[in-house]
């Protein structure tokens, strides 16, 4: 059983490590994805506000038409960042659950092993306390014998 258990725990060693790999990625892409957000915030701000200044000293139609159709399409890549981030934030919580389900199916395996272990030691000691026990006995009788 021993012998299982320390091969069982090996693979699941393996996927922990590719558990907590993928969980890496998925916090990092997370982070890259708000801050490609911030980004395309912060210059639609800036493109905004220039479009308000050239607004304030005359723009032509042509020219209002090309601002309001960047502003637009600003507008969509925005709202694709964040269902991309949402998706991404959906990705870590499976990465992360993934992650715990493996690592609490390792830790379950290691406590196994080292209740066994534990009850080895524990057989083992006994067995060198009776082994012990028996040879005071046979000491004790061997000189009470002897004494006679």
């Amino acid at each position: 059983m021993s012998r299982a258990l320390h091969l069982l725990l090996e693979q699941l060693d393996n996927k922990e490590r590719q558990a907590s790999s993928e969980l890496s990625a998925a916090q990092l892409q997370l982070q890259q994805l708000v801050q490609q957000q911030q980004m395309l915030s912060q210059y639609q701000r800036n493109y905004s506000e220039d479009f308000q200044k050239r607004g304030r000293a005359g723009l032509t139609a042509n020219q209002f038409s090309h601002f309001q159709g960047f502003i637009n399409k600003l507008e969509v890549a925005q709202e694709q960042q964040v269902d991309g981030l949402q998706s991404a934030r959906q990705q870590l919580e499976q990465s992360r659950a993934s992650w715990m389900a493996v690592r609490a199916r390792k830790q379950a395996i290691e406590t196994l092993l080292e209740r066994e272990a534990e009850r080895k030691l524990k057989e083992s000691d006994k067995q060198e306390q009776k082994m012990l026990d028996e040879l005071t006995l046979h000491r004790f009788y061997s000189q009470k014998n002897g004494n006679r």
